[in-house]
Order: structure tokens, then C-alpha cells, then sequence
């Protein structure tokens, strides 16, 4: 039987990735306590990804020469130490600085946690699972955080921070079960390269794909809070219920992964773009909180579609050694996605206008241009004329 303890270990550490987002439903209550803007607001949930961005790349080098356990270990440390610490705090200003901070432990843990499948793995239907379990929880790591977190900020906004004390729990499963040392060798690993893709082209390609996927799937989650109160449908605990209705389908479709994969094929990317700009225009369609739940369902399941199809696309490219750095690359794209959002999604907004509700279809419009390049990307002439260079070239 297999060694379940990888995989139960990337599940735990996947529900980490979305750590920053666990505090999107007090939003709206740190305007009003802190008497901060909206865009300050946002940054505590954005900036953490700005600065996660140099130490998703620097995780690749520091792989090599640090066991992947060790990594994880100090990321969950520094997330929950980071997550807690701005419960202390009175000033907005320090809580946007201590949460910085933990881009440190999430930039790690963005290119660790993706490769642990290959290296623990091999090729077939139980790395398979892993991929899809790793976008699963990943998915739906906001699921506990945000339904206890919207609970957490109606009895005092500062007691929102208290939610990252789920991260103990978390550093001691890691601790116990993930083995210290990959369990298969680097022939094992080896993945096949004979079309000699260009590793450069493919990875940068895929991860502005990433960039703007993820730039239009965190619109939900950024504005869920504001556009809820701004309309009068509902509070904090509305959002909370929101943000996990997007997360409950992300770990379902995450889990299902290796059947969608199946169907789909190559054009699972293009089908994820598909549901996720249907999800977006359902959303502002109507009143109704239901529809909406329904629609941050649909965006859900897109993400935990698009994600492992592009890990995916990237382990079965790459030689094993270069694993870490590519999906590194990758992550990078989805870091400044998440911490840009607001500045390439809102300016844009403004043109069509000044409602809310026109962040949500401009985030429909980008992802439909995801899918058109998406198209390209796996239209065999355009890969074998866009990628020319070897892949020791990486």
C-alpha cells in the first residue's frame, strides 16, 4: 500500500496557501475601526503576496541544500507568527507590516508544496491524486478560516486574527508525518523530455496564464465583503458563507481532479476559464444571496481546475532537478496576480463603472482572454515554433 504520509502531509499544507485570504470577510470592518480606505484594507490580504514573490524563487535554490521538511516547518512558523501577532496590535499601519511578513513563509511554501507529489510519487494514478488533492485544499483552505473568521470578527474586528491559531494544530501534523527524505531516486523522478521543450518559453508562458487567472479569480474574495454591504444583501457572516461556497467546490473539484483530467485533457485550462467567467457574471446578475453562493461555487471549481492542470503540465515537463524551479516560476505569476488584482482589476472597472459590480465583469472578460491564449498554449504548431531552446537552458 502506498505511504499515505506525503499525501496527507500536502493536504495540510496546501490549506496554508490561502492563509492571507482568511481575513477577506473583516474587511469591510477594518474600514470602519481602523478608519482605513479600501485599497489599505485590502493590503493586508494583498501584500503578503507581494512579498512572497522573491522567496518563491529563492525557495528553489534553498531546496537543494535544505531538506523540503525543514522548509515547510519554518513556513508554517512564520504564518502562524505572523498570522497571530496583529491581534496586538492597535495601529493598521503595524498590521500591514507583521502581515508582510508572512509572505516569507507563503512564497516558500508556493513552489515546496507542489513538488513534493513528484518526489514521493512516481508517475501515475497516486501523483495524480496528490496534484489534485494539493489544489483541492489549497482551494479550500479559506473553508474553516473564513466561516470562523466571519464568526471571529462580529464579536470584535481584532479577534479575526485569532483564526491563524488553526496553525499549531498544522505545525505538529507536519512535524509527525512528512518524511524527511523524497522517497523515490532521481532516476525514478526523471521525467520524459524527448520533445525537448523550451523550459523557458514554457514555464513563463504558463505562468502569465497563471498571473492573470489568478489577477480575476481573487475578485470574489477581495470584494465579496464591500459589494455584500454596498447592496444590502448581507454582513461579514454572508461573506464568510460566500468565500467557503467558493472553497467547499475548489476541494471538490481538487479531489475529483484525476476524473476532470481524464475528460478534459489539454483542455482543461480553456474549460476552467469557461465556468469561472460564467461564475463572475452569475454573481452580479442578481440579489439573491443563494445565487451568489452558487456562483462563488462555479469560480471555485475553475481555479481548482486551472491550477493542478498547470502543475501538472509543468512536472510532466520538466527533468526532476528542475521541478521546483519552474513551478517556482509559476507561482511567481500567481503571487503578483493576487497582489496586483485590485490595481490592474479596479482601474479597469472604472472605465465600464464606478459600481462594484463592474470588477466582477471585467474579471469575466480576463478570463475569457485566458482562454484564447490558453488555446495557443497547447496548439502543438505554435508550442514547437515558440519553444526552441533546450531544457538545460532553465
Amino acid at each position: 500500500m502506498k505511504d499515505w504520509r506525503p499525501l496527507f502531509s500536502v493536504c495540510i499544507l496546501s490549506s496554508m496557501l490561502m492563509a492571507a485570504f482568511a481575513v477577506t470577510p473583516g474587511i469591510a470592518a477594518f474600514i470602519t475601526t481602523y478608519q482605513v480606505s479600501e485599497s489599505v484594507a485590502t493590503l493586508s490580504v494583498t501584500l503578503p503576496y507581494l512579498v512572497s514573490i522573491p522567496f518563491a524563487l529563492l525557495a528553489g535554490a534553498l531546496s537543494t541544500r535544505i531538506a523540503k521538511k525543514s522548509l515547510c516547518l519554518f513556513s508554517c512558523a512564520i504564518i502562524c507568527l505572523t498570522g497571530i501577532a496583529p491581534y496586538f496590535f492597535s495601529s493598521f499601519i503595524g498590521i500591514i507590516i507583521v502581515r508582510a511578513c508572512m509572505g516569507i513563509g507563503l512564497g516558500i511554501l508556493f513552489t515546496i508544496v507542489p513538488s513534493l507529489a513528484p518526489d514521493y510519487y512516481p508517475k501515475g494514478n497516486m501523483r495524480n491524486l496528490t496534484i489534485g488533492m494539493q489544489s483541492a485544499f489549497a482551494g479550500s483552505g479559506g473553508f474553516v478560516f473564513n466561516i470562523l473568521s466571519g464568526y471571529l470578527v462580529v464579536t470584535n474586528t481584532k479577534n479575526i486574527f485569532l483564526v491563524y491559531g488553526l496553525c499549531i494544530i498544522f505545525f505538529i501534523f507536519i512535524a509527525l508525518l512528512l518524511p524527511y527524505k523524497p522517497a523515490l531516486s532521481a532516476t525514478q523522478r526523471k521525467v520524459c523530455t524527448k520533445k525537448k521543450l523550451t523550459c523557458n518559453y514554457f514555464v513563463m508562458f504558463i505562468s502569465l496564464l497563471t498571473f492573470l487567472f489568478l489577477s480575476a479569480g481573487v475578485t470574489l474574495s477581495l470584494n465579496i465583503s464591500v459589494y455584500l454591504s454596498s447592496n444590502g444583501i448581507g454582513g461579514p457572516i454572508e461573506a464568510g458563507y460566500a468565500t467557503s461556497a467558493y472553497s467547499i467546490a475548489a476541494f471538490a473539484f481538487g479531489c475529483g481532479y484525476i476524473l476532470v483530467s481524464r475528460v478534459l485533457k489539454k483542455h482543461a485550462t480553456l474549460f476552467a476559464c469557461f465556468i469561472s467567467a460564467i461564475g463572475m457574471l452569475l454573481c452580479i446578475s442578481t440579489n439573491n444571496i443563494f445565487v451568489i453562493y452558487i456562483s462563488a461555487s462555479i469560480i471555485g471549481a475553475g481555479l481548482s481546475i486551472f491550477m493542478p492542470s498547470c502543475i501538472s503540465h509543468i512536472i510532466e515537463t520538466l527533468p526532476a532537478e528542475k521541478t521546483s524551479a519552474g513551478i517556482g516560476i509559476m507561482m511567481v505569476g500567481s503571487s503578483i496576480g493576487q497582489t496586483f488584482s485590485t490595481y490592474l482589476i479596479n482601474p479597469a472597472a472604472t472605465l465600464l463603472s464606478n459600481a462594484i459590480s463592474a470588477r466582477f465583469a471585467v474579471s469575466a472578460i480576463i478570463f475569457g482572454f485566458v482562454a484564447l491564449l490558453s488555446l495557443l498554449l497547447y496548439n502543438g504548431k505554435f508550442l514547437k515554433r515558440a519553444v526552441t531552446l533546450h531544457t538545460s537552458d532553465l
